[in-house]
């Protein structure tokens, strides 16, 4: 295997982990393996940042790579997708041929903790058409309005007001929630289990919580 495929670099915020652009997926998880159990001194806080750099990653190839610098270094990381020294006309090829749907807001920072739960955070509201659809649990800080979608594979916490369409747990996963300060969904999903809220009804502003219980949603007061 060729060396220097991954490569550490402490930087003022963290670490900068440069990836060989032409090496496999799969030898950049090997030589990514290796070198944390040789370097483990790089890890030494209990919560850093992580910058890949080199090439361009998928989100389910970023995953991969923390899920092992999580379970070889057993510390929190806090991770910013920051990919840099890429062709910017393979960029432009890329997304052309991808088909991107501009009105998908692509998860850009997210935190795994050491049980290799995800979550990501996203600060302002969503618009009508904009939807985020993410494999770990969401956090909105800002509303989601009527036409704005969200789609977790876990639970879904909304700091704001909720009145488009969430759905929680959608790999099939009826344990998880949906939460918002304001609860006015144009429909709600867990799991399998579907739920719709009539808009003409005014209800009350209130923090709540949905949830699945004998293959129904509820819902409920946070704060009693």
């Amino acid at each position: 295997m060729k060396k220097n495929i991954v490569v550490f670099k402490g930087v003022p915020n963290g670490i900068s982990i440069i990836l060989d652009k032409k090496a496999s997926f799969k030898d950049i998880e090997v030589a990514l393996l290796k070198k944390i159990k040789n370097a483990k001194s790089f890890f030494e806080d209990a919560n850093i940042s992580i910058t890949f750099k080199g090439r361009n990653l998928s989100e389910d190839e970023e995953i991969k790579l923390l899920e092992i610098i999580c379970k070889e270094s057993g510390l929190d990381i806090s991770f910013v997708n920051k990919t840099e020294n890429v062709d910017e006309n393979e960029n432009k090829s890329n997304n052309t041929d991808n088909n991107v749907d501009e009105n998908s807001l692509i998860p850009q920072n997210y935190t795994l903790d050491s049980k290799n739960n995800l979550t990501y955070f996203h600060k302002g509201s969503l618009r009508s058409g904009q939807k985020i659809d993410f494999p770990g649990s969401i956090v909105i800080i800002g509303d989601v309005n009527p036409g704005g979608q969200v789609t977790a594979g876990k639970n879904v916490i909304i700091l704001g007001k909720l009145k488009g369409v969430v759905h929680a747990g959608c790999q099939g996963d009826k344990t998880c929630f949906i939460s918002a300060l304001h609860m006015m969904p144009t429909q709600l999903i867990i799991g399998d289990c579907l739920a719709y809220f009539p808009n003409d009804i005014k209800r009350e502003i209130m923090p709540e919580y949905a949830y699945v219980k004998d293959n129904q949603i509820f819902v409920e007061q946070l704060i009693k």
